[in-house]
C-alpha cells in the first residue's frame, strides 16, 4: 500500500521549488538548483514512504551532498570548457589560428583580419594578402609566421 505522507511531501515540495526559484532569479550559476533537487527528490520519498523527521533530514543531507556533488561535475566542465574555447581570454582563442594580412608587415609590423576585426600582428615582412599563423599574444598585438613556416614549428 502506498503511503501518502502529503505534509511531508508538500513541505519538500516547496523547499525544493523555492530553492529552484531563487537559483533562476537571485543567484544563476550557484548550486541551489542541485539542492533544491534534492528537496523534489524528498519530497517524493515522503510521498511514496513514512519517515521520522530525523531521517528525512539525515537523508536529504546525503541527497543534498549527492546533487552537490553533481553540479560541481557539471559546472566545473562548463568552465572547463568555457576556458578551453578561449571564452575567458578570447584573444587566446586566435593562437594557432589562420589568417590573411590585410596590410603587409613591413619592418615587422602590419594588419590581419579576423572576423569583423582587423588585428595589429608583429612577425616576418610579408606582402599583403600572405596566408599567416598565429603563434602567441603581445598584449593586444598577435605574434604570428608564415604559414606553413618551418621556423613556426620548431620556435
Amino acid at each position: 500500500m502506498l503511503y501518502l505522507g502529503l505534509p511531508a511531501m508538500a513541505g519538500w515540495l516547496g523547499i525544493g521549488m523555492i530553492l529552484i526559484a531563487v537559483e533562476m532569479l537571485v543567484a544563476p550559476g550557484s548550486y541551489l538548483l542541485w539542492i533544491g533537487l534534492a528537496a523534489l527528490a524528498m519530497a517524493l520519498v515522503s510521498l511514496i514512504v513514512s519517515l521520522g523527521p530525523g531521517t528525512e533530514l539525515v537523508l536529504f543531507g546525503l541527497l543534498a551532498l549527492a546533487a552537490a556533488m553533481i553540479g560541481v561535475r557539471v559546472y566545473g566542465s562548463r568552465r572547463a570548457n568555457a576556458t578551453d574555447a578561449g571564452l575567458d581570454d578570447p584573444a587566446a582563442g586566435l593562437v594557432g589560428r589562420e589568417l590573411q594580412l590585410v596590410n603587409a608587415i613591413e619592418n615587422g609590423i602590419g594588419q590581419a583580419r579576423f572576423g569583423d576585426s582587423i588585428w595589429r600582428v608583429t612577425g616576418p615582412d610579408l606582402p599583403a594578402g600572405a596566408l599567416v599563423e598565429v603563434t602567441a599574444l603581445d598584449g593586444a598585438t598577435l605574434v604570428v609566421v608564415a604559414k606553413g613556416d618551418p621556423e613556426a614549428a620548431a620556435g
